[in-house]
C-alpha cells in the first residue's frame, strides 16, 4: 500500500489541517479516514488539472467505472484499494464516492452557481457525503452524528471557497452565489477591483460568517458523550473555525495573499481539542 500511503500525504501534507485532524484522531480510525482524504482530493483535482472540460470527463468516467470495480471487489487504484476493506468492514454505501464525482463534473460544466440553494448542492456532493461517511467508520455505538458531519462539511467547504478565491476565480469558478455578488454591486470581472474594496470586504464578510455559522453549529450538535469518538471532525472544526477568526482579523485579502494557521498553532489547537473535546464550545456570536 505505498502508493496509497503517498496518496494520502499528498492530501494531507505534513503540517496541514488535515494533517493535524488525522494525528488526533484515534489511531484505528486513521486508515480509512484518511483515505477518504485521499479519495476527494484526487477527484476534485481534476477539474483544475485538466486544460479542456472533455479530457476531465473522460478522467471521471473512469472513476465511476472504478466505484463500480470497487463494488466488485476488483479496485485498480491505489486509493480504492486502500478504501476497500474500510468499506466492507464499515458496511458503507459507496453513493457518497459518487457524489464527489458529481461535484467535480458539476466543476467541469457550470463553474458558478445562481443562489445559495446551489451552493448548497455542491457542498453536499464535495464534502458532505465523505464527512458523513467518515463518521460512520468511527464505530461508536449509540450516537447520530449524521447533522454534526452536515453542518460540518458545509462550514469547512465555505472556508476552502474563501480561501482559495483567488486561485478559483484565476480558473473561471466563483463559489460565491451570484445573486449576493449582484445585489452587492460586483461581477467576477470587478471583484478585485481596489474601488470596490468595501463592497467586496462586506460580500466576504457575509461568506466568512456563513462558515463560521455552520462550524458552529456542528459544534453544538455534537453531544459531549460523542465527542472523543469524533475527534477528528472537531479538530478540523476548531482548525477551520481559527482560520476564519484569522482572515477577518486581517479584513479578508483573500484575493491578495493565501492565509493559514502556523504549524505550531495547529499543533496547539489541535492538542488541546482532543485532550478536552467536552470544553469545545461555539463561538459567541458578534
Amino acid at each position: 500500500m505505498a502508493a496509497a500511503n503517498d496518496y494520502q500525504r499528498q492530501a494531507a501534507p505534513e503540517g496541514s489541517s488535515l494533517y493535524y485532524a488525522l494525528l488526533f484522531a484515534p489511531a484505528q480510525q486513521r486508515p480509512g479516514l484518511a483515505a477518504l482524504a485521499a479519495y476527494r482530493a484526487e477527484i476534485l483535482a481534476i477539474p483544475r488539472s485538466v486544460s479542456e472540460a472533455g479530457i476531465g470527463a473522460v478522467k471521471l468516467n473512469w472513476w465511476q467505472e472504478e466505484l463500480d470495480r470497487l463494488q466488485r471487489g476488483e479496485p485498480r487504484h491505489p486509493i480504492t484499494q486502500a478504501l476497500a476493506p474500510v468499506i466492507s468492514e464499515h458496511q458503507l454505501d459507496t453513493q457518497g464516492l459518487t457524489e464527489v464525482i458529481e461535484a467535480a463534473r458539476m466543476d467541469l460544466e457550470y463553474g458558478r452557481y445562481p443562489t445559495l440553494r446551489e451552493l448548497t448542492l455542491y457542498c453536499h456532493r464535495a464534502g458532505g457525503a465523505i464527512a458523513d461517511m467518515a463518521w460512520r467508520i468511527t464505530g461508536a455505538q449509540g450516537i447520530d452524528a449524521a447533522p454534526f458531519a452536515h453542518d460540518l462539511s458545509m462550514g469547512l467547504e465555505l472556508t476552502r471557497m474563501l480561501r482559495h478565491l483567488r486561485r478559483d476565480t484565476q480558473a473561471g469558478r466563483l463559489y460565491i452565489p451570484e445573486d449576493e455578488m449582484r445585489a452587492a454591486g460586483l461581477s467576477m470581472e470587478t471583484l478585485a477591483n481596489d474601488d470596490q474594496h468595501a463592497a467586496r470586504t462586506q460580500l466576504l464578510e457575509r461568506q466568512g460568517r456563513r462558515a463560521e455559522q455552520f462550524l458552529n453549529s456542528a459544534i453544538q450538535q455534537l453531544s459531549t458523550s460523542a465527542r472523543p469518538s469524533q475527534t477528528y471532525g472537531l479538530v478540523l472544526a476548531v482548525l477551520y473555525r481559527a482560520l476564519l477568526k484569522t482572515l477577518a482579523n486581517d479584513g479578508y485579502p483573500v484575493l491578495q495573499q493565501h492565509h493559514h494557521l502556523t504549524p505550531l498553532r495547529k499543533l496547539w489547537l489541535g492538542w488541546r481539542t482532543a485532550k478536552r473535546p467536552q470544553r469545545i464550545q461555539p463561538a459567541p456570536a458578534e
